[in-house]
Formats: structure tokens, sequence, C-alpha cells
């Protein structure tokens, strides 16, 4: 498994021994390792794209505090697992505010920084590896394939309509993003809408039930998609 991971660190050392301690830590549990660098969390904020498993952020950055960075972060990237790594310990226990999954202190200690490294390994293990990311307005939003109910499309844009509620649009083709997913058991129902097998409770004649929600199943669809959501049950699939 491919691991992203960025560091946000002004201090050149101290970024490249964090680096080395990954880098060995991957070496010890054959696990692989992008990492990228950031002086300083504007570099890291603007133009930020959901695609990091792992952000280690030191506090004390220039141009823009790392605490505050970490806020910025969360409000593009929920999922993402966050260390603080710092020498200012009195400024640790904010790390709650931010859901960082731990933090460092500095100098970093490499049997203290692999026993965090197991705990989140362990986190993405259980959060499920596998996601979308969309571009929703001037932020990047990564989405949970087991969160994501189903997506629709209207004129050139894509809804992603998550369990609870919540929607989220970006410009795209269905077509293109049926065969992102198909490996994870999303199926068309129809030439509209591209549906989580994971979230259907019922085919209610023309309609497939994904709770309240009821989507229409063309004539020309609905062999196939019964076909697949059979076979969706036949592996194992809950609804």
């Amino acid at each position: 498994m491919m691991y992203r991971v960025a560091i946000i660190e002004d201090e050149k050392d101290a970024a490249e021994k964090l680096q080395r301690f990954i880098e060995k830590y991957g070496q010890e549990k054959s696990l692989s390792f992008n990492i990228q660098i950031f002086g300083n969390g504007v570099d890291f904020i603007t133009d930020y794209t959901a695609n990091y498993d792992i952000v280690f952020m030191d506090i004390d950055l220039p141009m823009m505090n790392g605490m505050y960075c970490a806020r910025k972060l969360r409000e593009l990237d929920k999922g993402v697992a966050l260390v603080f790594v710092t020498n200012m310990v009195q400024y640790s226990v904010k790390g709650y505010e931010v859901d960082a999954i731990g933090y460092i202190v500095k100098p970093v200690e490499f049997f203290s920084f692999s026993l965090l490294m197991d705990r989140i390994a362990d986190r993405i293990h259980m959060a499920n590896d596998h996601y979308v990311v969309v571009r929703n307005n001037d932020s990047m939003v990564r989405i949970s394939l087991k969160d994501l109910m189903y997506i629709e499309v209207m004129d050139h844009y894509l809804i992603y309509h998550v369990n609870g509620g919540k929607e989220y649009r970006q410009l795209g083709k269905i077509s293109e993003t049926e065969k992102q997913l198909e490996p994870y058991d999303f199926f068309r129902c129809n030439n509209s809408f591209l549906v989580n097998m994971r979230y259907v409770t019922s085919i209610d004649g023309v309609n497939v039930c994904l709770g309240e929600n009821q989507l229409p199943v063309s004539r020309k669809r609905k062999k196939e998609f019964m076909t697949a959501l059979n076979n969706y049950f036949r592996k194992g699939g809950i609804c």
C-alpha cells in the first residue's frame, strides 16, 4: 500500500529527519510512502487537494501558524490523519480542536514515532482506503465510498449524494466516474444515476430504493442492474 504524506516544517534538518524516520518505518513494515515537504503552511494549504493520508504539521511556522493552518486544512479535508510535530508542548493539547491523531515532541525519537505510526496505519486501514475527491466551490472534499449513496448527473454537473443528506457537485462526466467506481460496486440504474449497491434496500417496480430515496430504473438497464445487485449479495454485500 502507498501512503501519501505531507510534512509542513520550516527547519530543513527537522524535515529531513522526519522523512528518514518515515522511510525507515516503511522499510520495517514493508510499506511505501510518497512524501512531500512544505516549508510553510501557506504553500501547503494554497491549492490544496485532498489526496494525502497523513499530514505532519509543525506548530511554530512562518507566515501562517500551524494551528491556524490545521483549521484551514479541516475545512477542506476532514479525513486526513493529522499529527503535530512541535517543541511547543503547551499547544499540543489543542489538537482535539482539529481532530489531530497525536503529536510528537521535538527532537523526534524513532521509538515514539514508530508507535504513533502504528496507530495511524490502523486508523487509515479501519477508515477504508477508498474515496473520491470532489472540487466543491472553492474547496476540495474527500468522500469515503462507504458514505457515498449515489451520483446524479444534471446538465454538465455530477451531484454526489452522501449518507446524511449532504450534496457536493462538480463538473464531470458520469461515464468516466462509472469506470472509476465500477470495482467498488457502483452501477447505473439509468443514464442519470450511478448507485452504490451498499445502500439498495429494494426494487419497487420501476424504482430502486435507497432508504427513502427512490431512483428510476430504466427498462434498458434493469436486467443488468438486477444481475449486478445479485452478484453484490452473493459475494457478501450488506445493504
